[in-house]
């Protein structure tokens, strides 16, 4: 995909990139390949970027490509970074400011939950437990994906961890999903590209969440958590989904020469889901939780 890409050179618009495909220049090995085999002249201004860009990219240098192709643009970072190189994130809140300091930390932001998934691994993370974790865990991926991300999980998670948290690329899907259709909220859009949620969980809103952390914190409701941890996972897991339905709708929208993803989740979905649930559970019995047995 980002091989197809010359959005990030300097002068080139998308009618520009589309004269390059329609002339036969369909990649960046056909743009370097048009150079004289014995010509002597040093490598021009195009050249060079592209010849850096193979380098990046063969470096998972993600963060580079998003500043060049700028918010319009970044989603281009989505097939070839989704392959284990990106973590796709949700966080809960206890309905308090992002600024604001909880009575059981001694850091701002109000996050409770976050959970992750990569497209094999899923985690919780747990505020009070293993929450400081989040940062370092992150450091292994490239991408961070999020679902209006910009003005609400990043915000939280910057007021606890600072805004240098995640070094990699942000990819917000909330202006993709809107641009192709795809409005309203993240349970909305799940609706749309055919996605159902577990049952026991499909029922369940953000104010749910905070009213399920407030049982755990106040009467150690291991079910009241367990519930909160399966909805915040089923969140980030359908991201995945969601951004390959989003990525698949504008490509076909625009006529773009790029593959699309064959299927929206990936079939371990859900054992992942549970193992993650398994391992919180594991975590909180080993430091003698409340609610879990020692």
């Amino acid at each position: 995909m980002l091989t197809r890409t010359f959005l990030h050179l300097p002068s080139i618009g998308p009618q520009r990139e589309r004269t390059l495909w329609d002339g036969g220049v369909s990649c960046w090995d056909d743009w370097l390949g048009q150079r004289d085999l014995f010509e002597e002249a040093p490598p021009d201004t195009f050249e060079t970027l592209l010849g850096e860009s193979r380098e990046r990219l063969r470096l998972g240098d993600a963060r580079w490509f998003e500043e060049l192709l700028g918010p319009s643009h970044a989603w281009r970072l989505a097939a070839d970074f989704d392959d284990g190189r990106t973590v796709y994130l949700d966080i809960e809140t206890d309905g308090s400011r992002a600024d604001e300091i909880p009575l059981d930390e001694d850091a701002p932001g109000g996050t409770t939950v976050v959970g992750t998934w990569d497209g094999r691994e899923a985690r919780v993370f747990l505020r009070g437990e293993d929450m400081r974790e989040l940062p370092e865990y992150l450091c292994r991926y490239k991408v961070l994906c999020t679902f209006n991300g910009k003005s609400f999980d990043l915000p939280y998670l910057e007021g606890r961890f600072g805004k240098g948290f995640f070094p990699g690329a942000h990819l917000d899907l909330r202006p993709l999903t809107r641009v192709v259709g795809l409005t309203g909220g993240l349970k909305k859009i799940e609706e749309a590209i055919g996605l159902l949620r577990p049952e026991p969980i499909r029922r369940f809103t953000g104010y749910d969440a905070v009213k399920m952390w407030a049982l755990y914190k106040t009467r150690g409701r291991m079910d009241a958590l367990e519930g909160l941890a399966r909805y915040n996972l089923a969140d980030a897991v359908n991201l995945q989904a969601v951004m390959r339905a989003a990525y698949n709708a504008y490509i076909q929208q625009q006529n773009l020469p790029f593959r699309r993803f064959d299927s929206l989740q990936e079939p371990e979905m859900d054992a992942a889901v549970d193992e993650a649930i398994k391992c919180m559970h594991a975590r909180l019995a080993a430091r003698g939780a409340p609610g879990e047995a020692t």
